[in-house]
């Protein structure tokens, strides 16, 4: 083992008492670039120190005025952030390869040896530029260049000759530059309002401050903010905003690396309730402290956005000659408006107009929409601080008309309510959007805050328009969708009050209807699809629609079929609006049986009778799949009779019949199959189980036991009995090990795993693995903040009791629920798995050994206790270790 070099050893200690030093900075308050910058100059010093030690030990000596080390990126600006890695470019002229590369492997060798992470290069100067003009994070990386080590000269010559080049290809190198943005926004985040943003890299954090520096140097020649505002090229009140966001991310983002001792900047569930305590938020009646520091986070990162944006959308323009001559080739839009070829914008009356009335507004953003013309950034600006010091008041019958047709055209409705929101002006029309501005919904399920979950769900409904399914011809189909999409931004308004949000969104609904001046109908049908915009998704996914009680029950609170219509678009776009792929086909294969069965209560033929043909239908298609062997068994005629509908619904005739061929090979001495197939458009696999069972309970835990055992998390699950006590059960569930489709023998393991846990001479419990999902067991801990939830229902079934278990996912929970329920020697009969990232909705309908429902009061209190036992003491284990 070679022995380190002692200015190797010396600079390990000293980048300890660095980094020591900084942490201590920053625990006494200082501002983020302050404990970046001294960072920064600490690391300046050793690597000064360690580039004079590897000059020393060439064999033979270098002109010390034909190389420069020059910082890159973060480092070259000084922010270094307390374990970022730091990037380093060795420039040289005068020079064959051969002479510099020594000089290059000492100093990388003993800079890694030392303890930082290093992004190192060795370029010439035409290298670094060629390579420059085509690549935008090399492009960017040399926008903040600063001498470290060597040849001033050299370094000035090449700077120069940079920032000379940047400037001729200016409009080249910025659309490269807002390319390579917007593809790091798709992965780390195109909103702002993403619940677990990225600091550094989601939209409206740190890049988007850099990116003002990058434009502004390769535009303008200029990267820091001030002298863009001293030469005009900046709003001051932008630059306000900038540099207000860059003080918050920066000592946000060293909090994270000093707290988890490593490069950190993602803020994830439990990094934001640790950082609120911290920052010591008290939170407030219904709103958690957590979600007090996140609606802190969301308006500093929602300015930066727009700013950044502004300051990007002013620069395209410029280097656009028709943007140079805008101002001068316009025509009158409307009283004091004027319409550029790129912009619109209002004249000085028109301004004067604008920042008192919400009608003149709402007629810009129409015209806007119309001629698809960005708002000018000086309009758009004196507008957005008219609205946040305009009280609370009547904005005007105007307003309300303009609003309300608005709300009637479909177009881009999402982007304009979206704008509008921006802009303050919604929460002068709808009050209840100001506390739903950036509030947190602190759990797993949601992507996106209240407010942009909201607009989002009505632009979801849209989306449905231009698709010819169910949907489709529903949501075209309605001619009130005003109404629909007023409920949609209204459904979720209710949060952050210590109420449940159905409630309160009950009170703004009607509150809104008073105000908007909706006729009584129109009030009626909005306070139901606020109130109830849950009902379809619970009753779809809880209860088992086979049954018709809770069909008809489900009918009777709908009342209507326009109510039923509108309800299936609230519920779908809303499931949709909660992030990819959150409306899963079994989701929406559920939503639809339960409405087609629903609306036939309201139509003229018998109940539940179009969806019975429809089955009826399907099940005379299967029929025609039989062989001629099998037209002459009568076994096949009994068991495609009682193929539930769910499964003819949702699979293929021909998948139908092979799996009932599966189901004919089992006998006594093998009486276990099982197969798996990747379904691509859930990203997830799908195993079905076949089994001739020995004993009438029992075997359902053993299937999520092997399941789980192998590390698989169970989405949903739909399990039945054919005759002749074959069990035929369909598992969705997310391979954990892979991002995509797992390979063949992955799913053969499963298979195997499937039926020796079957195999009744198996008598081994499974053993599962320490994992939960992507967190860790601490910071899993750390987010649960609901208590779990066990609920009875003995009204809804006429036959079973229906037990609702509300809990935070984690490897083997489904078995350890129905373990208990096998070991309480109750009978499973339908099973509903519903699983929402990392909480779940588990809905057992059982009965007992007489197949009668559990009513007796005791018996009910020990099953309670049994099943929260068996839930929380796992919890316990895992918060332990």
């Amino acid at each position: 083992m070679s022995t380190l070099h002692p200015k190797v050893v010396e600079a390990r200690s000293s980048l300890v008492n660095a980094r020591s030093k900084a942490a201590s900075l920053h625990q006494s308050g200082a501002t983020g670039p302050q404990v970046c910058f001294a960072w920064a100059d600490d690391v300046d010093e050793v690597i000064n120190s360690l580039i004079a030690a590897a000059v020393d030990g060439l064999q033979i000596p270098i002109d010390k005025n034909s190389y420069a080390f020059i910082a890159l990126g973060g480092y070259g600006r000084r922010d270094l952030a307390p374990y970022s890695d730091i990037d380093l470019m060795l420039l040289y002229r005068g020079l064959r390869e051969s002479q510099i590369a020594p000089l290059a492997r000492a100093i990388a060798q003993m800079v890694v040896d030392a303890g930082l992470q290093l992004g190192f290069s060795i370029r010439t100067p035409f290298q670094a530029r060629q390579i420059a003009w085509s690549d935008a994070t090399v492009v960017t990386s040399l926008a903040e260049m600063r001498l470290v080590n060597g040849s001033q000269a050299l370094f000035d010559h090449f700077d120069n000759s940079f920032r000379v080049g940047c400037r001729r290809r200016s409009g080249r190198l910025a659309a490269i530059i807002e390319k390579e943005r917007f593809l790091e926004r798709q992965k780390f985040g195109e909103t702002v309002y993403l619940l677990h943003p990225n600091v550094k890299r989601s939209r409206g954090c740190l890049r988007d401050v850099q990116i003002v520096r990058w434009i502004g140097y390769v535009c303008f020649a200029e990267r820091n903010p001030e002298q863009l505002v001293e030469m005009g090229l900046l709003a001051q009140e932008d630059f306000q905003a900038i540099r207000d966001g860059y003080l918050y991310l920066l000592r946000l983002r060293n909090e994270l690396h000093f707290s988890a001792q490593r490069a950190q900047d993602s803020l994830d569930r439990s990094k934001q309730v640790e950082l609120a305590k911290l920052m010591k938020f008290e939170g407030t009646d219904g709103v958690l402290p957590v979600e007090e520091f996140m609606q802190e986070f969301f308006e500093f990162t929602s300015e930066v956005r727009y700013s950044s944006a502004n300051f990007v959308g002013m620069a395209r323009s410029r280097l656009n000659v028709f943007g140079f001559l805008a101002r001068f080739l316009c025509w009158p839009i409307g009283k004091g408006l004027r319409l550029g070829f790129q912009e619109i914008w209002a004249t000085k009356s028109g301004l004067k107009q604008l920042k008192s009335d919400p009608a003149k507004v709402l007629e810009l953003m129409q015209v806007s929409n119309r001629y698809r013309r960005r708002i000018e950034h000086r309009t758009w600006r004196t507008i957005r601080q008219a609205m946040l010091r305009r009280q609370s008041s009547n904005v005007g019958h105007e307003a309300i008309e303009r609003f309300l047709q608005l709300l009637s055209e479909p177009g881009r409705l999402g982007e304009i309510l979206r704008r509008l929101h921006e802009l303050r002006v919604l929460e002068q029309i709808i009050p209840a959007m100001r506390h739903a501005r950036c509030l947190l919904q602190f759990n797993e399920y949601h992507k996106y805050t209240v407010d942009a979950h909201c607009i989002r769900s009505v632009e979801c409904a849209v989306e449905f328009a231009r698709s010819d399914d169910v949907l489709g011809r529903v949501y075209r189909g309605r001619k009130n969708k005003m109404i629909l999409h007023l409920a949609l931004l209204l459904h979720d308004l209710g949060k952050g009050f210590v109420e449940d949000h159905s409630e309160v969104g009950k009170v703004i609904a009607e509150d809104t209807a008073k105000l908007l001046n909706l006729s009584d109908s129109d009030r009626d049908l909005l306070v139901f699809l606020v109130h109830q915009h849950l009902l379809m998704a619970h009753t779809a996914f809880r209860f088992d629609l086979s049954q018709k009680d809770p069909i008809v029950h489900f009918a009777k609170q709908v009342g209507s079929l326009e109510r039923l219509q509108m309800l299936l678009i609230v519920t779908c776009a809303d499931l949709a609006a909660v992030g990819p792929g959150a409306l899963t086909d079994w989701k929406l294969r559920l939503i639809l049986q339960l409405y087609d069965a629903t609306e036939s209560q309201f139509r003229s033929d018998s109940p539940g009778q179009r969806f019975l043909d429809i089955v009826a239908t399907q099940r005379t298609e299967v029929m025609t799949f039989r062989n001629a062997k099998e037209r002459e068994d009568p076994w096949w005629e009994e068991q495609i009779n009682a193929v539930p509908s769910g499964y003819l619904l949702s699979l293929k005739s021909n998948e139908v019949i092979a799996e009932l061929r599966r189901l004919r090979q089992l006998t006594p001495s093998a009486p276990v199959q099982a197969w798996g197939t990747f379904i691509a458009k859930q990203n997830a696999t799908e195993y079905v189980t076949a089994v001739l069972q020995q004993q009438p309970t029992g075997l359902f835990h053993l299937i999520v036991g092997a399941l789980s055992s192998q590390g698989l998390s169970i989405l949903s699950a739909e399990i039945h009995t054919q005759p002749g006590r074959l069990a035929w059960d369909r598992f969705v569930v997310e391979d954990l090990d892979y991002e995509g489709a797992p390979p063949p023998e992955r799913i053969e393991r499963v298979c195997k795993q499937l039926v020796q846990s079957i195999d009744p001479l198996n008598s081994k419990p499974p053993v599962f693995r320490r994992v939960w999902k992507a967190q860790s067991a601490v910071d899993a801990a750390t987010a649960r903040n609901q208590p779990t939830q066990i609920r009875f229902d003995n009204s809804t079934s006429e036959n079973h009791t229906i037990i609702s278990v509300f809990a935070y996912d984690r490897t083997g929970l489904l078995y350890d629920i129905s373990k208990a329920l096998f070991d309480l020697k109750l009978d499973l009969q339908v099973a509903k798995v519903s699983t929402h990232l990392d909480q779940v909705v588990d809905v057992f309908y059982v009965t007992d050994i007489q197949g009668k429902k559990i009513t007796e009061p005791t018996l009910l209190y020990t099953l309670r206790q049994r099943l929260l036992r068996s839930i929380e003491s796992e919890y316990a284990k895992r918060d332990e270790d």
